[in-house]
C-alpha cells in the first residue's frame, strides 16, 4: 500500500459524521431515530441508483429529501421542520476524531489527499470547513460535476483525470462497502473502514485492507 500516491476518502461516513443530526432530534424521531437514519441512507443509495437508471439525474440533496421525507414517513414523523433542520445541519457537520490526525500524516508523508462524494459542492465545502478539514484536503469532487452518482465507473475515472495518477496508485478509503466494490471495479486500491463490523459485500470486488477506525490507516499504508 505504500505505493499510493494519493488517498481519496468518502465524505460522508468516512470522514464526516452524518448520525450526528440524527443524534440532535433523536428526542422529536423517538424510539427510531437510529432506524430512521439508517432506512435514509440506504434509501438514498435506492433513489440513486434508481434515477441512474432511469436517466433522470437529480441533485443529491434532493435524493437525500425524498429519502428522509421516505423514512419519517415509515415511522410516522410529521413534523416539516425536523426533517428540514437534519437536512440544513448536513452543511454543519463533525468529522471522527481520529479524521484530522491522518489527514495530517499522510500530508506530511507527501500524499495528495481528496474527498469523493455524491453530495452536492455546496453543501459538501460548506461541511468540511464547518469540520475544520478543508485545509487538510488537496481537492473536494462532487459526482455533481459530471451529473451521475456513484458506484458509476465515470465517476473514478473523473477523480482519476483529475489527480493525474494512474488508477494504481490511488487509495480509495470508504465506510460504505458498495463504494468500495465500485472503486475496486475501476482498479483502484481500496481500504474499507468497517466501524460497525457489517457484513462485506458478496461480490468479486473486495477491499484490499479492512480497518476498524480511521486511526488503523497509516499503519498500513505508510
Amino acid at each position: 500500500m505504500e505505493k499510493n500516491k494519493a488517498f481519496v476518502f468518502n465524505a460522508y461516513g468516512a470522514v464526516l459524521d452524518t448520525y450526528l443530526p440524527f443524534e440532535e432530534y433523536k428526542d422529536q424521531l423517538g424510539e427510531h431515530a437510529l432506524v430512521i437514519y439508517k432506512l435514509w441512507r440506504s434509501k438514498r443509495l435506492q433513489y440513486s441508483s434508481q434515477l441512474s437508471l432511469m436517466n433522470r439525474y437529480t441533485s443529491y440533496d434532493l435524493i437525500s429529501k425524498y429519502a428522509l421525507e421516505f423514512a419519517c414517513d415509515v415511522y410516522g414523523v410529521k413534523d416539516a421542520a425536523i426533517k428540514k433542520n437534519i437536512l440544513e445541519a448536513h452543511s454543519k457537520l463533525d468529522c471522527y476524531p481520529d479524521v484530522k490526525d491522518v489527514l495530517q500524516a499522510l500530508k506530511d508523508a507527501g500524499k495528495t489527499t481528496a474527498v469523493l462524494s455524491n453530495g452536492s459542492p455546496q453543501k459538501l465545502s460548506s461541511a468540511l470547513k464547518n469540520a475544520g478539514l478543508d485545509n487538510l484536503l488537496d481537492g473536494i469532487y462532487s459526482t455533481e460535476q459530471i451529473k451521475t452518482y456513484k458506484p458509476s465507473p465515470a465517476v473514478y475515472e473523473f477523480v482519476e483525470e483529475k489527480l493525474a495518477l494512474p488508477r494504481n496508485k490511488i487509495c480509495f478509503v470508504s465506510s460504505n462497502s458498495w463504494d468500495i466494490a465500485g472503486a475496486a471495479s475501476y482498479g483502484f486500491n481500496s481500504v474499507w473502514i468497517n466501524r460497525y463490523k457489517r457484513t462485506p459485500e458478496h461480490l468479486p470486488y473486495q477491499a484490499d485492507k479492512e480497518i476498524s477506525k480511521l486511526s488503523e490507516l497509516t499503519s498500513i499504508v505508510l
